[in-house]
């Protein structure tokens, strides 16, 4: 089944209520996302919930999939449709549903501790590329709701695509979420 925009947009990621004095508020933080990404090899960008957009895009980016950082801007989430092979968009559909599922369940006051990190291929030109994705909040809504993401991408160290971790910064213990069983499972780190 064809892949649409409109199936990462989602009720569980919805976004209501931002304003253009909200928008006023974010240079900052969309200047320090620039000066995180000239000092990384990783590729950067903020996804805009509400605007279901990328707000930002880093140039590193051009070398995943042979377009400039601006033309993927512009792409916005037509990118995952276009430099992802199909069946791993279902993948990320999945991720996308499963793990706003349980970003929902997380006390509002934790929520900006989570990271959701996870494994697909990217397509430049005939090559897949295997890469590592990591999504975490940078601005949540007055009702708890991710509006502003900050995303990255770096090779992958493992072989297939998949491994979709959901973890607390300082805890020991995770989720992996299982693509066979199409659920969570707590995990304990190694101490």
């Amino acid at each position: 089944m064809p892949t649409n925009i409109g199936d990462f947009f989602i009720v569980s990621n919805s976004v209501y209520n931002v304003t253009d004095e909200d928008y006023q508020k974010i240079n900052l933080l969309v200047n320090a996302t620039k000066a995180f990404a000239r000092s990384t090899h990783q590729c950067v960008y903020i996804i805009d919930y509400f605007k279901q957009n990328f707000l930002y895009v880093s140039e590193n980016l051009a070398y995943w999939c042979g377009q400039t950082s601006d033309k993927i801007k512009d792409f916005g989430y037509r990118f995952y449709l276009d430099y992802v092979p199909e069946k791993e968009q279902q993948m990320l559909l999945e991720i996308n549903k499963k793990g706003f599922d349980l970003f929902n369940e997380i006390p509002f006051v934790e929520r900006l501790d989570y990271t959701i990190s996870y494994d697909f291929h990217i397509i430049h030109g005939r090559k897949l590329r295997l890469v590592n994705h990591h999504l975490t909040p940078i601005v949540l809504t007055k009702d708890g709701r991710i509006w502003l993401a900050l995303c990255t991408i770096s090779m992958s160290a493992r072989s297939a695509p998949g491994y979709i971790i959901m973890k607390k910064s300082g805890s020991k213990s995770y989720y992996e979420y299982s693509l066979d069983k199409h659920k969570w499972i707590k995990k304990e780190g190694i101490t």
